[in-house]
Parts: C-alpha cells; sequence; structure tokens
C-alpha cells in the first residue's frame, strides 16, 4: 500500500512542471500583429498647372487626407516631404502618398499643354509663314481640315514647324519635299522665311 502512494506521489511530482509548462505555453501566446493600415483609407488630390507648349513648365501640387506624416512621389519616383511638383511637361502623371506606417493612396493628374495661341497676337515672322504655306497649297484647300495636319488652325503650324522646316526647307529639291512633286520648291526667300521663325523660337509671337 505505501510502495503504491509513493508510486502515486512521485508521478504527480514528475508530471505537475508538465502541466504548468502546457499551460503556461497555451496562455502566453502572442496574439496576432494588426494591420496599421486598417480602416485607413488616404485620399491623394492635387491641383496641375498646364504647361506652355512643348516645354516642361507645368507643375502639380497635391495633398493628402485620411492620416497624417505623408510623404509624396512621383510615378514612383524618390519620395518627398512635399506635395509639389515642378517642371512637368504635359502628359499624365501618378501622385502616391504615404503615411508613416506605409499606408498608401494614389491619384492620375493630367498636366495640359496650354494653347500657344490663347490670347495672344501673331508676330510678323508667324504671319510670313503663314501665309508662305497658304499660297502655296499644293491643292485647293489642302490642309484645311479635310486632312492633317490642319493649317488653317494657326496652332497646328505652331505645332509643326519643325515638320514644315523638314518638309518645305530641308528636304527642298526631293521627292519627299513641300509642295510635292512634280510642283517646284520653295523660293529661298520662301524657304528663308521658315528658317528665320524656327531660329526666332517657332512660336506664334515670333
Amino acid at each position: 500500500m505505501k510502495k503504491a502512494r509513493l508510486r502515486c506521489l512521485f508521478a504527480a511530482v514528475l508530471f505537475l512542471p508538465m502541466l504548468i509548462f502546457n499551460a503556461c505555453t497555451k496562455g502566453g501566446d502572442a496574439a496576432a500583429p494588426t494591420d496599421p493600415c486598417a480602416g485607413i483609407t488616404i485620399t491623394v488630390s492635387g491641383i496641375a498647372t498646364d504647361a506652355e507648349a512643348g516645354s516642361a513648365t507645368g507643375s502639380i501640387a497635391a495633398t493628402a487626407s485620411g492620416s497624417t506624416g505623408f510623404v509624396f512621389s512621383l510615378n514612383g519616383g524618390t519620395a518627398q516631404a512635399s506635395g509639389n511638383f515642378n517642371n512637368l511637361a504635359a502628359g499624365k502623371y501618378i501622385i502616391t502618398a504615404k503615411n508613416t506606417n506605409g499606408c498608401s493612396g494614389t491619384t492620375s493628374i493630367t498636366i495640359n499643354a496650354k494653347d500657344a495661341c490663347a490670347g495672344k497676337t501673331a508676330g510678323p515672322l508667324f504671319t510670313a509663314v503663314k501665309v508662305v504655306i497658304t499660297s502655296n497649297c499644293a491643292v485647293t484647300g489642302c490642309h484645311n481640315g479635310t486632312q492633317a495636319p490642319n493649317y488653317t488652325m494657326d496652332c497646328s503650324i505652331v505645332d509643326y514647324a519643325d515638320l514644315i522646316k523638314q518638309r518645305a526647307v530641308d528636304q527642298a529639291g526631293t521627292a519627299t519635299q513641300m509642295p510635292q512633286p512634280p510642283r517646284a520648291s520653295l523660293v529661298p526667300a520662301d524657304r528663308d522665311k521658315i528658317t528665320a521663325w524656327i531660329a526666332a523660337g517657332k512660336r506664334f509671337t515670333d
């Protein structure tokens, strides 16, 4: 009888630490980490300033709400504390804002090209080039909207300035010149008018 009691006592002493260990282990499991972005909605907005035609003069002023400590990036580039981005050409841009926990929001903002002619007066060099173009059309009404580019629109002449010089000046006397063969190429005086306008800046106001 005494031996049986001793065996029971020994077993209790032997297994008691294991029971305590198991109980502590189950009760001590670490809680699953919480998502710092759960319930956080970051809204990004911005105001774009149009760029001069053909120039990187546009800008974006972005802001974010829904959290604090934001940094901003443009098209996935280097993050910065300010939401202001300058020296941008016309085009579509993605602005991302992140808070201190890495929670982010994005928006797409488009910078438009300014109308190079709006509210401005045509300069003498541009006017001379326009006369050359309209008086040397290969057929009646060419480039008047029935085919591109439409040179009855002043800003189309500005937009296609480089092409005009290429075809009418640089390629004069070749099969790709403008006016198209078999018409003669522009006379030197008219080619000089195009070259002078291009050299001055190929603007509507030149």
